[in-house]
């Protein structure tokens, strides 16, 4: 390792000696261009920047001199490195940037497929809440928007039955039924505000009511969890999908820091994270009535992206 070290230390040193080399043809362009009216400025700029390297590997060499370790050594070539490439003492990258997102009620007027973005309706039934509030747009309607494009996992499945007569080799394949695998879809919410929370919280507590049946007291008493409807990216894509909500998780991380907001009508406040990620579970539920309507050349044409059905 240290011969391999100074041998790169010997190509920089080699390197160095070029760009000196470099250095003095310039000051000789130099005092010719005084004498013949050249470019005064770009001559020396020039000068400037093989100053600056010869004053970067210079620096290098003195650290990489003034000790013998083996970290020094791996020291000194990273420095011979940086200033080859220009890198000054005390460089540093770019603090990263995190854009933020916010829930709007309006979306790109330019856009002529409508509201593109991935979102679930909140049901009628489940609506009114102070807590379910931000999840209001315009127009009255109500729907949990993912701030960020999501991951959607999407598949379709034809199942068939295999027959196998005695004494043959190829089994025949009876066709039983075809359906529309369960969706997944995971989406990240950063959280930089108040309403940005508050509107975290309404996602987690609609979530929370769209897995549970009217049980108890609930009117209409005994009935399954309530049917959403699922929308994203165009009418060919995600357009008026019937689903239901089978499974939700979301992360409270420890490593980020969280945000105090107060849900109206509650006294105690609530902490937010300022990131998570919420995976959202749902299954396609058509009813009898809409699947007795299914007409395979009409959706293989697109005739049904306008319909309420939602088939996909």
């Amino acid at each position: 390792m240290a011969i391999s070290g100074f041998n790169q230390l010997a190509n920089r040193i080699a390197s160095t000696a070029d760009t000196i080399s470099t250095t003095a043809q310039t000051i000789n362009a130099f005092n010719r261009g005084l004498g013949s009216g050249g470019n005064l400025m770009n001559t020396v700029a020039s000068i400037g920047r093989g100053a600056q390297t010869v004053s970067n590997t210079v620096t290098a060499a003195q650290a990489f001199l003034g000790g013998s370790t083996r970290g020094n050594l791996g020291s000194s070539i990273r420095m011979f490195g940086n200033a080859s490439q220009g890198v000054r003492f005390n460089a540093a990258p770019p603090d990263p940037m995190v854009k933020r997102a916010i829930v709007s009620n309006s979306v790109n007027p330019n856009f002529d497929g409508g509201d593109w973005r991935v979102s679930i309706s909140v049901p009628p039934e489940i609506q009114g809440g102070p807590i379910l509030a931000p999840l209001t747009m315009e127009g009255g309607n109500s729907k949990m928007v993912f701030p960020f494009n999501p991951t959607i996992l999407l598949g379709h499945s034809a199942n068939y039955s295999p027959i196998t007569p005695t004494h043959t080799n190829y089994a025949y394949n009876a066709y039983q039924n075809s359906q529309v695998d369960n969706i997944t879809i995971t989406g990240e919410f950063y959280n930089e505000n108040e309403n940005d929370a508050k509107y975290w919280v309404a996602v987690l507590h609609f979530l929370r009511s769209v897995t549970k049946m009217f049980y108890g007291d609930s009117n209409p008493q005994g009935n399954p969890p309530p049917v959403c409807r699922l929308n994203g990216y165009g009418p060919h894509v995600l357009s008026n999908i019937p689903i239901v909500v089978t499974n939700f998780t979301t992360d409270l991380p420890a490593d980020v820091d969280y945000i105090e907001c107060t849900v109206p009508g509650a006294e105690k406040r609530d902490l937010v994270p300022v990131q998570s990620q919420f995976t959202v579970t749902v299954m396609p539920q058509y009813s009898r009535r809409s699947t007795a309507k299914f007409n395979l050349q009409q959706f293989a044409n697109g005739d049904f992206t306008t319909g309420t059905e939602g088939f996909v």
